[in-house]
């Protein structure tokens, strides 16, 4: 499998549909990856639209540059190795005040789960590394090998939900005494033998799945980087023009249904307050009052689109 050949885009009938875009727009994309969904914006923006980019794992940036070169589509997009929270710093340098769509697909790429090998699969053998950036110098063995048991058991109730956070991080502390753990299966084997049997076998999913989520977000600031971007990219768009986010757990989509609503005006006092005191203004509106699911159809094709979560809004 080529690496530029994997990236399906998830819900990408219904991003084109929803961010409502016209010939001329230009369109912030967040999460460039292999721009499967860069190419269907394209088509509804051109001849004149313009694509942002913005990407911050190079080996990505690499092969959007190649699909998006083989497509002739180069010329459209302007391609920019950042964090998709600096929407400001990011608009200044291409002196853009505005902007006509704004799109982010939270997930992990197909080409980062197979063919990064930066152990973001809890399926392959590989260095426990997790970085989208590979200039940042904090790696998920770093965490595993010198945080603190209690800070380890903080990390992985917090970002991955975990019930059997506390036995999970004593047997990482107990392993690492005897040697550093470095690879993504020695992590595997020991969250598999820190899980009761009869617990480990009724769940759902792999019992991995949630500490390397939990340690993903850690090592990349995620989930403050997202509240960021919903902030300031709500902010930067022309009045008319959407907002659409899809997320693929519940911790991401809780922070975007609560910024959603805070940007629609919705009240965050405390009940009982006299009078609003949060300052909250109407801002956007929802487009959807709930989240956007893919079809069964799509599913089929695409299973890692099972877990997604689209919500629009539309800037007042």
């Amino acid at each position: 499998m080529e690496y530029e050949d994997i990236h399906t885009p998830v819900l990408g009938k219904e991003v084109v549909n929803y961010l409502n875009l016209k010939p001329g727009d230009t369109v912030f994309e967040g999460t460039l990856g292999g721009a499967g969904h860069t190419v269907e914006i394209i088509k509804a923006i051109a001849p004149t639209g313009k694509v942002i980019g913005v990407e911050l794992d190079s080996q990505a940036i690499s092969t959007a540059t190649i699909n998006l070169k083989e497509s002739g589509l180069l010329d459209s997009v302007l391609i920019v190795k950042d964090n998709f929270s600096n929407v400001t710093g990011i608009l200044k340098k291409l002196s853009l005040e505005k902007i006509n769509g704004f799109l982010l697909d939270l997930g992990l790429s197909s080409m980062q789960i197979e063919m990064s090998e930066r152990g973001f699969s809890y399926l392959k053998n590989e260095a426990l590394d997790m970085r989208f950036d590979l200039s940042e110098t904090i790696k998920a063995s770093d965490i595993i090998n010198e945080y603190s048991e209690e800070e380890l058991k903080n990390i992985f109730f917090k970002f991955g939900e975990e019930r059997w956070s506390g036995n999970i991080a004593r047997n990482i502390v107990k392993q690492r005494a005897i040697a550093p753990i470095e690879q993504t299966g020695e992590l595997v084997d020991i969250i598999k033998r820190s899980i009761p049997a009869k617990f480990r076998f009724s769940r759902k999913g792999d019992p991995s799945k949630r500490i390397f989520q939990a340690l993903r977000i850690e090592i990349n600031g995620e989930l403050d980087n997202l509240k960021k971007a919903l902030e300031d990219g709500a902010e930067a768009l022309e009045s008319g023009a959407r907002m659409v986010i899809i997320s693929y757990h519940s911790l991401e989509d809780r922070i975007v249904k609560k910024s959603f609503e805070k940007l629609s005006g919705k009240c965050t006092c405390p009940r009982g307050f006299p009078e609003c005191r949060c300052g909250a203004t109407v801002k956007v509106k929802i487009i959807t009052k709930k989240a956007i699911t893919a079809s069964q159809d799509e599913v089929l094709r695409n299973p890692r689109s099972k877990s997604a979560k689209m919500r629009v809004l539309e800037k007042v």
